[in-house]
């Protein structure tokens, strides 16, 4: 068996961060330092938006390699995190801020040999640099996966302006892994328990992909390679539903030909269900060829199990779980010399 891939893991430069101590205005962002330094610094955007604290484990490629040997992973794929991407900022500010995310990680991972991999993002409030900012990833950085968040300040992935930018994503055969950004849906009733994170992730993420579906872009695009975090949200567990809307009601048939279910194989699927009944399912209803591992490390929502929660698993084949845990994301991430 090759090494693991482990294709949703995060990690912030430290050079990012030190670059927006300097010159923070030029990119609508300010870094308050913690007490020990860049480590535990807080990130706040000029609309007065604040991140959680930075800390050594998402700033550091040397500290995780420990854990990544402990679980057998040979790779990282490693984007920043949604809350970063800067869609609440002017058009220019989102370009500069979202170039120096992509320039900060990729010199990072260029400078570790072959543990990293990149995966870069976009300037979503502005499709036409979206665009730009594509061709620059792929053509000068050699980055081909990105991560988008499933809204960007409230406008959806299906709306209009963005059907050139799922053009280009697919005529430049780039991975994207869709992750719920910082604002997602119904944080007006999600805000105790951590239900932002364990509710309005996944159902934003649900709607993202039903939106894709029911809009035809999926079915317009075929081939497109959008993974979807953390086991699809809540899609492979109500398509059926979806499919009953096809069947009863006319704008769920407008611009598709046949039920969602037929569309569902479109899509990839990270394995993070924390539950060995929901990944045997999820597993079922797609296809060993349609799931990647990922972890979601360095947060707490990662999965104390790892790589060995599919070893509970009974009925994978030893090569179903190697293309789980690699194969698949090494067929589908170009570049990825794992």
């Amino acid at each position: 068996m090759k090494p693991i891939v482990d294709m949703h893991a995060h990690y912030v430069s430290p050079a990012l961060i030190e670059e927006a101590i300097r010159n923070g205005t030029r990119y609508g962002v300010k870094v308050e330092a913690g007490k020990n330094g860049i480590s535990d610094a807080q990130l706040l955007f000029e609309d007065g938006a604040r991140l959680r604290p930075f800390f050594k484990e998402l700033c550091n490629f040397e500290c995780r390699l420990p854990e990544m040997d402990a679980s057998g992973i040979g790779v990282q794929v490693v984007s920043t995190w949604t809350d970063m991407a800067g869609d609440n900022l002017s058009d220019e500010k989102s370009a500069a801020w979202v170039r120096l995310q992509n320039e900060t990680l990729a010199a990072d991972v260029k400078n570790t040999g072959k543990r990293f991999a990149p995966m870069g993002t976009l300037p979503l409030r502005n499709v036409q640099k979206s665009i730009e900012e594509l061709d620059y990833l792929v053509k000068e950085l050699g980055v081909h996966s990105l991560e988008l968040g499933t809204n960007v300040n409230g406008v959806d992935l299906d709306h209009a302006d963005f059907r050139p930018l799922w053009k280009r994503i697919r005529e430049l055969d780039v991975f994207v892994m869709l992750h719920p950004p910082f604002r997602p849906v119904g944080l007006e009733r999600t805000g105790d328990y951590f239900l932002n994170n364990l509710i309005s992730y996944p159902v934003d993420t649900t709607i993202a992909a039903a939106r894709l579906l029911f809009s035809g872009i999926m079915q317009e695009l075929p081939g497109l390679k959008i993974c979807l975090a953390h086991s699809g949200g809540f899609l492979p567990y109500q398509i059926g539903r979806m499919d009953r809307g096809f069947e009863a009601h006319p704008a769920c048939s407008k611009y598709l030909k046949a039920a969602p279910s037929t569309l569902l194989r479109e899509f990839i699927f990270d394995s993070l269900t924390h539950n060995d009944g929901a990944l045997s399912f999820l597993i079922d209803q797609v296809g060993t060829d349609r799931v990647v591992y990922g972890s979601d490390y360095p947060f707490e929502m990662l999965d104390p199990q790892g790589p060995k929660r599919l070893d509970n698993l009974r009925n994978l084949s030893a090569s179903q779980r190697d293309a789980i845990l690699g194969g698949n994301i090494r067929s589908l991430l170009n570049g990825l010399s794992a």
